[in-house]
Protein backbone atom coordinates (compact mmCIF):
# COMPACT_ATOMS: atom_id res chain seq x y z
CA UNK A 1 0.00 0.00 0.00
CA UNK A 2 3.09 2.12 0.36
CA UNK A 3 3.21 5.35 -2.03
CA UNK A 4 6.40 3.40 -4.08
CA UNK A 5 4.56 -0.10 -4.33
CA UNK A 6 1.53 0.74 -5.77
CA UNK A 7 1.61 1.44 -9.60
CA UNK A 8 0.39 4.44 -11.86
CA UNK A 9 -1.46 4.62 -14.99
CA UNK A 10 0.86 2.96 -17.92
CA UNK A 11 -1.14 5.93 -20.09
CA UNK A 12 -0.19 8.78 -17.67
CA UNK A 13 3.23 7.54 -17.28
CA UNK A 14 3.86 7.61 -20.96
CA UNK A 15 2.70 10.77 -21.25
CA UNK A 16 5.01 12.06 -18.42
CA UNK A 17 8.18 10.23 -19.90
CA UNK A 18 7.40 12.19 -23.84
CA UNK A 19 7.33 15.12 -21.85
CA UNK A 20 10.49 14.97 -20.22
CA UNK A 21 11.98 13.55 -23.57
CA UNK A 22 10.69 15.88 -25.91
CA UNK A 23 10.34 18.80 -24.05
CA UNK A 24 13.18 21.53 -23.11
CA UNK A 25 11.58 22.55 -20.04
CA UNK A 26 10.15 19.93 -17.36
CA UNK A 27 6.80 19.21 -16.87
CA UNK A 28 4.68 20.53 -14.06
CA UNK A 29 4.32 17.74 -11.65
CA UNK A 30 1.83 19.24 -9.92
CA UNK A 31 -0.96 19.12 -12.23
CA UNK A 32 -0.66 15.68 -12.42
CA UNK A 33 -3.25 13.80 -9.87
CA UNK A 34 -1.43 10.34 -10.46
CA UNK A 35 0.85 10.73 -7.81
CA UNK A 36 1.79 6.82 -8.61
CA UNK A 37 2.52 7.96 -12.17
CA UNK A 38 4.97 10.43 -11.24
CA UNK A 39 6.58 7.56 -8.92
CA UNK A 40 6.39 4.69 -11.26
CA UNK A 41 8.22 7.78 -13.55
CA UNK A 42 10.86 7.63 -11.50
CA UNK A 43 11.23 4.01 -11.36
CA UNK A 44 11.09 3.74 -14.94
CA UNK A 45 13.80 5.91 -15.47
CA UNK A 46 15.95 4.37 -12.90
CA UNK A 47 15.61 1.13 -14.18
CA UNK A 48 16.35 2.27 -17.80
CA UNK A 49 19.73 3.79 -17.21
CA UNK A 50 22.39 2.14 -19.45
CA UNK A 51 24.09 0.87 -16.17
CA UNK A 52 22.46 0.85 -12.49
CA UNK A 53 22.98 4.06 -10.66
CA UNK A 54 25.63 2.67 -8.65
CA UNK A 55 27.41 1.38 -11.65
CA UNK A 56 28.70 -2.20 -12.08
CA UNK A 57 32.01 -1.19 -10.90
CA UNK A 58 31.65 -0.21 -7.64
CA UNK A 59 28.52 -2.82 -7.29
CA UNK A 60 30.51 -5.20 -5.34
CA UNK A 61 32.34 -2.68 -3.46
CA UNK A 62 29.09 -0.68 -2.31
CA UNK A 63 27.87 -4.57 -1.02
CA UNK A 64 30.70 -5.30 0.57
CA UNK A 65 30.80 -1.83 2.49
CA UNK A 66 27.18 -2.00 3.35
CA UNK A 67 27.76 -5.77 4.65
CA UNK A 68 30.72 -5.15 7.21
CA UNK A 69 29.49 -5.12 10.82
CA UNK A 70 31.01 -2.74 12.74
CA UNK A 71 29.26 0.86 11.90
CA UNK A 72 31.83 2.74 11.83
CA UNK A 73 34.10 1.24 9.26
CA UNK A 74 31.01 0.54 7.10
CA UNK A 75 30.01 4.00 7.19
CA UNK A 76 33.88 4.99 6.36
CA UNK A 77 33.73 2.37 3.24
CA UNK A 78 30.75 4.00 2.55
CA UNK A 79 31.76 7.38 1.91
CA UNK A 80 34.62 6.22 0.29
CA UNK A 81 32.94 4.01 -2.32
CA UNK A 82 30.47 6.88 -3.09
CA UNK A 83 33.44 9.42 -4.01
CA UNK A 84 34.45 6.91 -6.38
CA UNK A 85 30.95 7.54 -8.38
CA UNK A 86 31.05 9.36 -11.93
CA UNK A 87 30.20 12.85 -11.01
CA UNK A 88 26.72 12.84 -12.68
CA UNK A 89 25.62 9.52 -10.42
CA UNK A 90 26.85 10.44 -7.30
CA UNK A 91 24.63 14.08 -7.88
CA UNK A 92 21.44 12.46 -8.95
CA UNK A 93 21.72 9.64 -5.87
CA UNK A 94 22.28 12.30 -3.36
CA UNK A 95 19.35 13.75 -4.85
CA UNK A 96 17.05 10.54 -4.62
CA UNK A 97 18.83 9.85 -1.02
CA UNK A 98 17.10 13.25 0.02
CA UNK A 99 13.54 12.83 -1.34
CA UNK A 100 13.42 9.09 0.10
CA UNK A 101 14.44 10.39 3.44
CA UNK A 102 11.41 12.59 3.45
CA UNK A 103 9.45 9.90 2.18
CA UNK A 104 10.50 7.49 5.42
CA UNK A 105 10.10 10.80 7.63
CA UNK A 106 6.31 10.97 6.43
CA UNK A 107 4.06 8.75 7.95
CA UNK A 108 1.43 9.05 5.04
CA UNK A 109 3.89 7.63 2.13
CA UNK A 110 3.45 4.24 4.35
CA UNK A 111 7.26 4.06 3.40
CA UNK A 112 9.68 2.97 5.88
CA UNK A 113 13.33 3.08 5.10
CA UNK A 114 13.42 -0.98 5.47
CA UNK A 115 10.16 -0.76 2.54
CA UNK A 116 12.11 1.80 0.68
CA UNK A 117 15.44 -0.57 0.62
CA UNK A 118 13.55 -3.86 -0.45
CA UNK A 119 12.07 -1.38 -3.43
CA UNK A 120 14.79 1.17 -4.56
CA UNK A 121 17.58 -2.42 -3.75
CA UNK A 122 17.49 -3.74 -7.35
CA UNK A 123 16.65 -0.72 -9.28
CA UNK A 124 19.60 1.54 -7.70
CA UNK A 125 22.13 -1.15 -6.42
CA UNK A 126 21.91 -3.86 -9.56
CA UNK A 127 24.51 -6.29 -10.07
CA UNK A 128 27.98 -6.43 -10.97
CA UNK A 129 27.47 -7.43 -14.92
CA UNK A 130 24.56 -6.69 -17.64
CA UNK A 131 23.28 -9.85 -17.48
CA UNK A 132 24.00 -12.05 -14.37
CA UNK A 133 23.90 -15.50 -13.63
CA UNK A 134 20.77 -16.88 -11.49
CA UNK A 135 22.50 -17.56 -8.87
CA UNK A 136 24.12 -14.02 -8.88
CA UNK A 137 20.18 -12.72 -8.92
CA UNK A 138 19.38 -14.57 -5.84
CA UNK A 139 22.59 -13.67 -3.65
CA UNK A 140 22.25 -9.90 -4.77
CA UNK A 141 18.55 -9.74 -3.88
CA UNK A 142 19.77 -10.21 -0.74
CA UNK A 143 22.12 -7.56 -0.39
CA UNK A 144 21.01 -4.93 -2.58
CA UNK A 145 18.80 -3.26 0.12
CA UNK A 146 21.25 -3.29 2.65
CA UNK A 147 23.24 -1.05 0.10
CA UNK A 148 19.76 1.16 0.47
CA UNK A 149 19.38 0.79 3.84
CA UNK A 150 23.49 2.35 4.81
CA UNK A 151 22.55 4.89 2.07
CA UNK A 152 19.66 6.28 3.59
CA UNK A 153 21.22 5.88 7.07
CA UNK A 154 24.03 8.98 5.60
CA UNK A 155 23.27 12.56 7.34
CA UNK A 156 21.53 14.96 5.26
CA UNK A 157 24.24 17.32 5.49
CA UNK A 158 26.14 14.79 3.57
CA UNK A 159 24.34 14.79 0.76
CA UNK A 160 23.26 17.92 0.62
CA UNK A 161 26.34 19.37 -0.03
CA UNK A 162 26.25 17.88 -3.66
CA UNK A 163 23.08 19.24 -4.72
CA UNK A 164 22.99 22.83 -3.11
CA UNK A 165 25.97 24.52 -5.01
CA UNK A 166 26.08 27.87 -5.51
CA UNK A 167 28.13 28.58 -8.31
CA UNK A 168 26.62 26.39 -10.99
CA UNK A 169 26.78 27.98 -14.62
CA UNK A 170 24.04 30.52 -15.34
CA UNK A 171 23.38 29.97 -18.54
CA UNK A 172 22.23 26.85 -19.63
CA UNK A 173 20.41 27.91 -22.92
CA UNK A 174 23.42 26.90 -25.16
CA UNK A 175 23.39 23.43 -23.67
CA UNK A 176 22.47 21.08 -25.53
CA UNK A 177 21.39 16.91 -24.13
CA UNK A 178 20.98 14.67 -27.04
CA UNK A 179 19.10 11.95 -26.04
CA UNK A 180 20.45 8.59 -26.80
CA UNK A 181 18.33 6.30 -24.61
CA UNK A 182 15.71 3.63 -25.08
CA UNK A 183 12.55 5.68 -25.37
CA UNK A 184 13.56 7.73 -28.44
CA UNK A 185 15.65 8.51 -31.25
CA UNK A 186 18.85 10.61 -30.97
CA UNK A 187 18.20 12.75 -32.95
CA UNK A 188 15.38 14.49 -30.41
CA UNK A 189 16.11 16.90 -27.36
CA UNK A 190 15.26 15.49 -24.15
CA UNK A 191 15.50 16.61 -20.66
CA UNK A 192 17.53 13.25 -20.04
CA UNK A 193 20.90 12.35 -20.70
CA UNK A 194 23.13 10.82 -21.90
CA UNK A 195 25.29 14.27 -20.24
CA UNK A 196 28.85 14.21 -20.96
CA UNK A 197 30.02 15.50 -17.87
CA UNK A 198 33.60 14.52 -17.00
CA UNK A 199 34.30 11.87 -13.95
CA UNK A 200 35.19 13.88 -10.98
CA UNK A 201 36.30 12.37 -8.05
CA UNK A 202 36.02 14.09 -4.33
CA UNK A 203 38.76 13.79 -2.14
CA UNK A 204 38.94 10.05 -0.66
CA UNK A 205 37.71 9.44 3.00
CA UNK A 206 41.13 8.20 4.73
CA UNK A 207 39.40 6.80 7.89
CA UNK A 208 36.24 6.47 9.59
CA UNK A 209 37.70 8.69 12.25
CA UNK A 210 38.02 12.06 10.23
CA UNK A 211 33.77 11.57 9.43
CA UNK A 212 32.78 12.83 12.34
CA UNK A 213 35.33 16.10 11.78
CA UNK A 214 34.57 16.13 8.26
CA UNK A 215 30.56 16.55 8.54
CA UNK A 216 31.38 19.30 11.38
CA UNK A 217 33.33 21.64 8.71
CA UNK A 218 32.15 23.92 6.86
CA UNK A 219 30.72 22.05 3.46
CA UNK A 220 31.69 23.82 0.59
CA UNK A 221 30.24 22.93 -2.90
CA UNK A 222 31.42 19.59 -4.85
CA UNK A 223 29.84 20.54 -8.29
CA UNK A 224 31.73 20.36 -11.36
CA UNK A 225 30.07 24.23 -12.38
CA UNK A 226 33.14 25.28 -14.56
CA UNK A 227 32.49 22.41 -17.11
CA UNK A 228 30.30 23.22 -19.88
CA UNK A 229 29.04 19.78 -20.55
CA UNK A 230 27.78 19.72 -16.94
CA UNK A 231 24.06 19.72 -17.85
CA UNK A 232 21.48 19.69 -14.63
CA UNK A 233 17.87 19.97 -13.97
CA UNK A 234 16.65 22.78 -12.05
CA UNK A 235 15.58 22.70 -7.89
CA UNK A 236 14.67 25.73 -6.32
CA UNK A 237 17.16 27.38 -8.54
CA UNK A 238 20.20 25.15 -8.02
CA UNK A 239 20.91 21.94 -10.37
CA UNK A 240 22.34 18.87 -10.57
CA UNK A 241 23.58 16.59 -12.86
CA UNK A 242 21.54 12.86 -14.06
CA UNK A 243 23.60 10.09 -15.17
CA UNK A 244 24.60 8.89 -18.41
CA UNK A 245 21.52 7.25 -20.22
CA UNK A 246 21.93 5.23 -23.42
Amino acid sequence: AGLYRLSGADRTVKELKEKFLRSKTVPVLSKVDDIHAITGLLKDFLRNLKEPLLTFRLNRTFMEAAEVSDDDNSIALMYQTISNLPQPNRDTLAFLVLHLKRVAYSLDTKMDISNLARVFGPTIVGHAVPNPEPMAILQDTKRQPMVVERLLSLPVDYWTQYVMAENVQSNLNHLIIENANCYATPERMSMLGPLTTPEQHLTKTPSSSSLSQRMKSTLTPRFGSKSKSAVGFPHQGKFFSSPLLK
